[in-house]
């Protein structure tokens, strides 16, 4: 993920799931409990920058094809049925 040297630190970490990874470790796709766990931050990372880039594309594409003329006519006549509402229109309330 990073060219960078590796940084060592401390986590506290659910003794079920340590146990798990434990009993893997020396499996083919399991080196250590380091790596274990660096690869499954590094695909958690991995899955929130893809769901970002999904949802920005998806308000992007919504914000493209919405018709604006009609929300701020929307927005205009709600503004006035406030407006004209004695409970809004006098910037109290009850």
């Amino acid at each position: 993920m990073s060219s960078r040297p590796k940084s060592s630190i401390a986590v506290t970490l659910d003794p079920d799931l340590i146990d798990y990874v434990k009993s893997r470790v020396g499996d083919d796709d399991v080196k250590s409990l380091s790596t274990y766990v660096n690869e499954a931050l590094a695909a958690r990372v991995r899955e929130e920058r893809r769901r970002k880039a999904l949802l920005e594309t998806h308000l992007t594409r919504a914000h493209a094809s919405a018709d604006h003329a009609r929300v701020d006519r929307m927005m205009a006549h709600v503004k006035r049925q406030l407006a004209d509402n004695p409970r809004y229109s006098d910037g109290g309330g009850q």
